[in-house]
This record gives structure tokens, C-alpha cells and sequence, in this order.
């Protein structure tokens, strides 16, 4: 399995704990809360072997921003949180970094 793959299915893991621990209520519902760490420690797991093949740098910045992004994406969608210019451009501007960051490092190698 590609270690691109294992990456997007540790920030899949994460974005689901994170979901769960919203849904958890501060530890209230206790399915939730049992979900919110067992897709956490999925998502560390998967990301231990992502990071075998890729640095660690470049894929930490991936794991960070692409669980933001899809954080955000829910918490709009499925918790009806405010979309705010400032929220987009501020998500906009670490997204650019990313993959800034993500170029330098293709084209370094």
C-alpha cells in the first residue's frame, strides 16, 4: 500500500476521532467517547507507517492541513458552525502554505 494512502487514512481516522470527541459531549456519551479513541489511535498508528516512506515534516504539514480542511468542511455541514471570510481566508492561506511546503520539498528531492 502506498504510504500516500496510509496518510489519507490516518487523517480519515483523525477527522472521525474529532467528530466523535464533538459528539462525545466532554466524555457524557460514552459511545462516542470510546469511538473518539479508537479512531484516534488508528490515526496514530496509520500515520507511524506513513511516515517509514515519507518525511516526517512533509507529512505531518499534510496530516495538519488536510484534517483541517475536512474539519472545517463537517463542522459547517454537519454542525452548522459560521462560515466567516476571515475563517476561509485564514484556511486558504495554510492551505497554500502546505503545498508550498509540499513543492519545495518534491522539487529539493
Amino acid at each position: 500500500m502506498s504510504s500516500l494512502l496510509i496518510l489519507l487514512i490516518a487523517i480519515a481516522f483523525e477527522v472521525l476521532g474529532t467528530v466523535c470527541m464533538r459528539l462525545s459531549e466532554g466524555f457524557e456519551v460514552m459511545w462516542a467517547a470510546g469511538l473518539m479513541l479508537l479512531f484516534y489511535g488508528a490515526s496514530f498508528v496509520s500515520f507511524v507507517y506513513c511516515i517509514r516512506r515519507i518525511e516526517i515534516s512533509i507529512a505531518y504539514a499534510l496530516w495538519t492541513a488536510l484534517g483541517m480542511l475536512a474539519i472545517s468542511l463537517v463542522s459547517f455541514i454537519f454542525f452548522e458552525e459560521a462560515v466567516t471570510y476571515p475563517k476561509v481566508i485564514a484556511l486558504l492561506f495554510i492551505t497554500a502554505g502546505v503545498v508550498g511546503l509540499t513543492l519545495e520539498s518534491v522539487e529539493g528531492s
